[in-house]
């Protein structure tokens, strides 16, 4: 298991985008309980901090700084992880899918249940494997994902985390954990909801134009 051991025309499409996506929705999608360690609802709205990867398997290297004016969607995984291998091709779904509107997806591959080196090889194929294309980095010693999210947090029980990052480099929404894909089972309707509520924070996103130099 994945849980943690110890600028307005441009904007119009995206804009209906989000309206269509409300208008859709069954269930008002939920603010974060901000009495859930794992809602991560205090971070909405909070720079996201600079990243500190090992190093970068796939891709271009990028700092936060760097992608400002892109929306970011990032998330840890691992091998080993349920959680990761439903929601890896989701991402890449997402990627294809948004990518020329401004979308980037990184996949940052944290090894557990303890630090350990990795070979670019191996974390390619294990993306490749679970459905993954986009660009990949190494948190080897989990230094960014303390950054992000585990650092002086002791209460939080999860490192399959994913955040989504807006054009002016702020966290718009935050995953604490598990797996998030559209789906009709009940027994995956919070897999479900969380999905779509993605999908709204996403679009939101990228209606919104990039902010000036």
């Amino acid at each position: 298991m994945h849980i943690r051991v110890r600028n307005w025309l441009r904007a119009f499409p995206y804009a209906v985008a989000v309206l269509a996506l409300v208008a859709s929705a069954g269930t008002p999608v939920a603010a974060p309980d901000p009495d859930d360690p794992d809602s991560g609802a205090q971070l909405i709205g909070t720079p996201a901090p600079e990243w500190a990867f090992t190093r970068w398997v796939r891709g271009h290297r990028e700092t936060v700084a760097d992608l400002r004016g892109k929306v970011v969607l990032v998330r840890w995984w691992t091998t080993g992880c349920h959680f990761c291998q439903t929601t890896l091709p989701v991402l890449e779904k997402l990627r294809t899918a948004h990518e020329k509107d401004g979308l980037v997806v990184l996949g940052v591959f944290h090894p557990k249940p303890e630090p350990r080196d990795e070979t670019d090889s191996s974390i390619v194929a294990a993306a490749e494997e679970r459905g993954f294309h986009g660009p990949l980095a190494f948190d080897r010693d989990w230094k960014t994902l303390g950054r992000y999210w585990l650092d002086g947090h002791d209460e939080r029980n999860w490192t399959s985390v994913s955040f989504l990052i807006g054009r002016d480099g702020t966290i718009r929404w935050v995953h604490g954990g598990g797996e998030y894909h559209p789906t009709d089972d009940p027994q995956h309707q919070r897999c479900d909801l969380q999905y779509h509520e993605l999908e709204q924070a996403l679009a939101a996103a990228l209606a919104e134009p990039a902010p000036h130099p």
